[in-house]
Order: C-alpha cells, then sequence, then structure tokens
C-alpha cells in the first residue's frame, strides 16, 4: 500500500514538473500578451513609464516591463548581458558604444526596419552616421547632443562687440576674444577672460583638441584605423590653436578645470563665452539673472564648426526573442512627439526638432550646430589615445614643450598603441 502511494505522489509530482516547465517556456505571454523587456536609464524612467502606458494602450498584445539601469552600472550590466547572450528585448544605451557591440555581432542590423517604417531622411545625419557599423544601422537614436557656444552679451557690449552678431569665423572668434581679455581693476593683471576651456579633464580635453582638429578637417587615426594621422599640418595646427587659446586669452586655471568649474567662471562674469552644452542654460540663469546670454553656433575655419557628438539609442540584442514586437515600441518612440517627450536635450530628428520645446531662441544654435558634428570616437583603444593626448597638453602648455616636437612623439605613441 505503501509503494501504490508513493507511485501516485512521484506521477502527480512529475506532472507538476511538466505543467512547471510549460509555465516558464511561456512565461513571455500574460494573458495573450507578448511581454518585452526594456532597459532603461533611470533620468529617462518618468517619460519612459508615460510612454509605455500611451502604447500599452495602443498595442493591448503587448506588455512593456522596465528595468532601471544607472548610470554607474549600466556599461558593464549591458556589456555582460550582451556577450552571454542574456540580454532583454531592447536597451537604451550611448551612442558612441553602438559600434563596438556591433563589431562583436551583438546586434541587430536595423535597415530593412528603417525603410519599412522610418524616414531615414528625417534623422541628423550625424545621428546615423554614430549609430551606424560597416555601412549598416544598429541603432535608433531618439537623443542627440552636441555642443555651442555660450557668451555674455553685456561683456561683449562693453568690450566694443556687437552682441548681436557673434563671430562666424574661428578669426573672428580669436580677435574677439583678444578684446574681451583684460585687466578691469587697474593692477596691471588680467581678470577678466575671453574664453576658458575644461582642460583639467583628460577626456573633455581631447574632446577641445578633437574639434580643432575637425574643424581643420584632420582626422585622429588613417580610415581603416591600423595607424595614426597625427603626423599631418592640420593636427599641429589644431594643437598650436589650443595652446594659442590657453596662453593668451584664458585663465591660469583652465588646466584644472572641468565642465561644471567653467560654467562657475561663466556665471561669475570671470570669463566671457566658452563652448559649453544647452544643459548650462538653466544653471547660468538660475545662478547669475543680471547675465545677459547668448548661444550661438561654433566658428569654423570658413564657416561652421564642428562639435562632436553623441546621445542615446535603442538597440535590439541579436538574442532577442520578440524582435517584431519589439520594433513597434521602438518605431513609437521613433515618433516625433514621443521622442521629444523622451530626450533630456535634443531629439535625433529634424521633424521632432519642431515640437514646440525646442522653439526657445537660446536653445536654436545647438539644434542647428548637430548638423555639423562628428561623432565622438569609440574605437576601442580611444580611452588610451586622450591619456596621451592629455598628457603632452600638459607637458606643452605647463613645461613649454615645443609643439612639434609632441606630436611627432603623440604619432608615435599612437602607432605603438595600435600595434
Amino acid at each position: 500500500m505503501k509503494l501504490r502511494v508513493s507511485s501516485i505522489f512521484v506521477l502527480v509530482l512529475i506532472s507538476f514538473l511538466i505543467v512547471g516547465c510549460s509555465s516558464k517556456e511561456s512565461s513571455g505571454s500574460n494573458d495573450g500578451k507578448e511581454s518585452i523587456e526594456w532597459w532603461i536609464p533611470n533620468w529617462d524612467e518618468d517619460a519612459a513609464e508615460e510612454l509605455v502606458e500611451e502604447f500599452e494602450e495602443e498595442n493591448p498584445d503587448i506588455e512593456i516591463n522596465l528595468s532601471i539601469l544607472t548610470w554607474e552600472t549600466m556599461e558593464n550590466k549591458i556589456r555582460v548581458a550582451l556577450e552571454t547572450g542574456e540580454a532583454p528585448d531592447i536597451i537604451t544605451e550611448l551612442e558612441s558604444r553602438i559600434e563596438n557591440y556591433a563589431s562583436k555581432g551583438f546586434l541587430t542590423e536595423l535597415d530593412d526596419y528603417y525603410e519599412n517604417d522610418l524616414d531615414i531622411d528625417d534623422f541628423i545625419s550625424s545621428s546615423l552616421d554614430i549609430n551606424t557599423y560597416e555601412e549598416k544601422l544598429y541603432g535608433l537614436p531618439f537623443r542627440h547632443d552636441g555642443a555651442g557656444v555660450l557668451y555674455n552679451k553685456n561683456m561683449f557690449e562693453e568690450a566694443g562687440l556687437d552682441p548681436e552678431n557673434f563671430p562666424e569665423t574661428r578669426d573672428e572668434y580669436i580677435k574677439a576674444a583678444e578684446k574681451l581679455t583684460k585687466d578691469t581693476d587697474g593692477d596691471g593683471e588680467n581678470d577678466q577672460y575671453g574664453l576658458a576651456l575644461p582642460l583639467g579633464n583628460q577626456e573633455n580635453a581631447a574632446v577641445r583638441y578633437l574639434q580643432l582638429l575637425y574643424n581643420l578637417d584632420g582626422e585622429l587615426l588613417n580610415e581603416d584605423r591600423t595607424e595614426s594621422a597625427l603626423d599631418s599640418p592640420e593636427a599641429l595646427k589644431a594643437m598650436q590653436e589650443l595652446v594659442n587659446e590657453v596662453e593668451n586669452y584664458a585663465p591660469k586655471s583652465t588646466m584644472e578645470l572641468d565642465n561644471d568649474s567653467l560654467r562657475d567662471l561663466f556665471i561669475n562674469e570671470k570669463i566671457a563665452m566658452y563652448i559649453g552644452g544647452q544643459f548650462d542654460i538653466e544653471p547660468i540663469e538660475e545662478g547669475n539673472p543680471s547675465i545677459d546670454l547668448g548661444t550661438a553656433l561654433i566658428p569654423g575655419f570658413d564657416g561652421v564648426g564642428t562639435t562632436t557628438v553623441d546621445g542615446f539609442s535603442m538597440i535590439m540584442p541579436e538574442h532577442g526573442k520578440n524582435k517584431e514586437e519589439a520594433w513597434r515600441l521602438m518605431k513609437f518612440v521613433a515618433e516625433p512627439e514621443n521622442m521629444a517627450k523622451i530626450t533630456e536635450t535634443f531629439p535625433a530628428t529634424n521633424s521632432a526638432l519642431e515640437e514646440p520645446e525646442f522653439e526657445e531662441p537660446l536653445l536654436k544654435p545647438f539644434a542647428e550646430q548637430l548638423e555639423s558634428g562628428e561623432p565622438k570616437p569609440a574605437f576601442k583603444e580611444f580611452p588610451e589615445i586622450t591619456k596621451i593626448l592629455f598628457r603632452y597638453m600638459q607637458l606643452i602648455i605647463l613645461e613649454d614643450m615645443d609643439e612639434q616636437e609632441a606630436m611627432k612623439n603623440i604619432h608615435k605613441e599612437v602607432n605603438d598603441l595600435l600595434e
């Protein structure tokens, strides 16, 4: 009798396990719905929740589950998930990291999705460039960031400059910086400066150099990224231009500044202009309401200058199980009004830029500047290259190393790194 009861128990247990396994395998379905998991950074949480609610109303067959990441943890968590194949259906990630993931086969190619459902000509060209690897698209950008110029109109007027006509060329920009750099208290030392740069941070320093290099049509590496291109006349001139700004028109503290302390100098009216982001506008207006703030395009050597760009995109992991449903959410986010809701800065399409919140006059130059953007380098050696550039900038500016000698050394060290 005991044996019979035990046998029945075993059969019941086996049946339970079979049902349990079957239930687990179909766990992606909830009341007939497909369940999509989307990893997002915490600063997008409120906007994403609103969009998800709207999407689910329009798509009752799909349920969206949000997982919240932080800036400190997201890079490592996303990388491990993609490497192990245990990734969600959709991930929000930095545009500049997409190329690296795509090169390893971690992401779904999106060209056919774009062709069927989106107007590719509506996207800001630099946002497509940074989401492309080997001429294939692997990300759907919704936030796209670049720099512009912020300047103090009152200080321009006091220096005899027209505050409503910001310099359009590099030559005009440097001449304005010269007029804005002066001794205001008569003690023989300059206490007001035309500009400053955040050269206390190695990545910021490298970006400022790259902006000048790209303005001169120079390149960091050759086309196939096997050799340094920093032995060019353009590379040397970019370094000379940067050093000239620091030595003649910027405060000594420039070599210690980060982006926040750079903005503080502007708020305290120690500098008249600087290259920054649209996110600086509100802190400036709150920090010193008396400043008559202006914004402008970065002047180039011949017309509009170049900014480095980055931002955030939605990516679809290659091993995702519900790609068609995931794409339905992605193209929903790409609708102009939705892209405008979720971006913290600017959207990645021209139609979204027509939304009312981007019509503010102070924002317009930043938006226009995006079309003159160059993707921030994303290849794996770039962090080490920034260290090399930063070290030699310090040697040139702080220890009077010859610029030509420094560039020869930088070129050699970058080549050694690439071997």
